[in-house]
């Protein structure tokens, strides 16, 4: 199995941050998953002009803050990525509350 699997992913440049961010990303979805079994979420209008719930406003932080990056790499290219990670955190917590 592990063979068949390193045969298909051997065009992938696999780095520990990527296997990190990728294992963070689905450790989230799993403990969103439980939270909303044990606590089903309630749909509710925050500043977004649509009714959303939680997994709606952890979708949109996501895309946030991958738009954050983005833009922070087309204006100052690869250096000091924690501003983008703050702002990217900080946003993703706003809109998780208010949005």
């Amino acid at each position: 199995m592990w063979e068949w699997i390193s045969e298909q992913t051997a065009w992938m440049y696999w780095t520990v941050p990527t296997g990190l961010a990728i294992g963070g990303l689905f450790f989230a979805l799993f403990c969103m998953t439980v939270w909303d079994v044990v606590s089903p979420s309630i749909p509710r209008k925050g500043f977004y002009p649509i009714i959303t719930r939680r997994g709606d406003r952890f979708f949109i932080g996501i895309m946030s803050a991958i738009f954050i990056f983005l833009v922070w790499l087309g204006i100052a290219g690869g250096s000091m990525l924690l501003i983008p990670t703050f702002l990217a955190v900080a946003w993703g917590l706003i809109q998780g509350r208010w949005g």
